[in-house]
């Protein structure tokens, strides 16, 4: 994940997931849950994040992946 400062007060999400991570259906799901989870984790207010999504991400526990955004926003803020 890499986030940047923004240029309004809420925080934003870009999602890349690409074909190599499989058919239409799965990048879509792949999104969702990556959405899911970013709602879970606290986004800090005025900051761009941007996830490049794996293959992996549509299989992983739910729990695992919404500790994975955690970690990435908290590393992000030191």
């Amino acid at each position: 994940m890499v986030s940047s400062p923004g240029s309004t007060s809420l925080p934003r999400l870009g999602l890349i997931v690409s074909k190599r991570c499989g058919p239409a259906v799965t990048r879509n799901r792949i999104k969702r849950r990556l959405r899911a989870a970013a709602d879970i984790v606290e986004l800090q207010p005025g900051t761009d994040y941007v996830i490049i999504a794996s293959s992996q991400c549509a299989v992983t526990p739910f729990d695992r992946l919404t500790g994975w955004i955690a970690r990435a926003v908290e590393a992000g803020n030191d």
